[in-house]
């Protein structure tokens, strides 16, 4: 299947997954669907996503109902909600004017100064942060797992970050790790907070081939986790237009968009042929700019 294919399917349930190919009916919900950042009127529930606390993380499972909110009052950072909460804060010109990326990384699976550049060219056409935007390489840190628990990649957080959102400036927190996602092992990467993901350096290197190459993955990957925390597609809120994809939630129904499922699953090296998406299409940059307000 090539990138130029365009599919277009009804977007009918909603739950943050990292998701295999063959998995469509158990897709993990990685961190709680806390109330989002879409507009207030949008409809209140959309599919099986559970709605969690503010400040709480975790895997939830995958019944009850997903709900869509308001952004919190300014100054209320809310780096440890669930996946999408800080989306507005992140997109806005306040109350944050600036954004912080943090990046740690395991011993031998330090990332490439590439895709930290590129991922800073497109946070800084998307984000309205008249302070700037700056990538900055934080810690090498303890890993040595084979697998990876939620819990086990938020304590490696609570270990190891440096900075936090406070005053005019926003944070992310990603970290380049060894080993694998424990529920589901073909994950590239995932996104577990509001403000955190991490990218599993093994895996990218499992999924490179001689027509998908590992730099290439690895700046989709972490432009892909990016869109995440940016609450694509359909995190906390309902998109007016119909990109979607329902049996991978939360990413787009086009192979030419960053937020291709597959671009954050193992399976890219069977399912590509030339280079993966890199950039947003159409569909989520109108997304982001109705989260922005522009």
């Amino acid at each position: 299947m090539g990138w130029d294919k365009r599919l277009r399917f009804p977007a009918e349930v909603v739950a943050l997954a990292l998701v295999a190919s063959a998995c469509v009916s158990s897709n993990p919900v990685v961190g709680p669907a806390t109330p989002g950042p879409g507009n207030s009127g949008a409809p209140a529930t959309r599919g099986s996503t559970t709605a969690g606390s503010s400040g709480s993380r975790g895997t939830s499972g995958g019944s009850g109902q997903s709900t869509t909110g308001t952004i919190p009052a300014a100054q209320a950072y809310r780096d440890d909600a669930g996946v999408g909460a800080m989306a507005k804060t992140y997109l806005q010109r306040s109350p944050a004017t600036s954004l912080l990326v943090e990046v740690d990384w395991e011993s031998g699976r330090e990332p490439a100064q590439s895709a930290l550049d590129y991922l800073a060219s497109i946070l800084s056409q998307q984000l309205n942060k008249p302070g700037g935007i700056r990538i900055m390489r934080g810690n090498q840190v303890n890993g040595g797992r084979s697998s990876w628990t939620v819990d086990d990649l938020v304590a490696l957080e609570r270990a190891n970050r440096n900075v936090h959102s406070s005053g005019s400036r926003a944070t992310m927190w990603f970290c380049y790790v060894g080993g694998s996602f424990a529920p589901n092992g073909g994950a590239l990467a995932v996104s577990f907070s509001a403000s955190a993901a991490v990218v599993f350096r093994d895996r990218i290197d499992d999924a490179t081939s001689s027509l998908v190459l590992e730099p290439a993955i690895e700046r989709s990957v972490i432009t892909h986790e990016a869109g995440h925390l940016l609450a694509l597609v359909n995190i906390g809120y309902h998109s007016q237009y119909n990109h979607e994809d329902p049996q991978h939630p939360h990413h787009s129904n086009d192979p030419n968009s960053v937020m291709y499922w597959a671009v954050e699953d193992v399976s890219i090296r069977n399912v590509v042929h030339g280079g993966p998406p890199d950039k947003f299409d159409a569909y989520d940059k109108a997304d982001l700019a109705m989260l922005r307000g522009t």
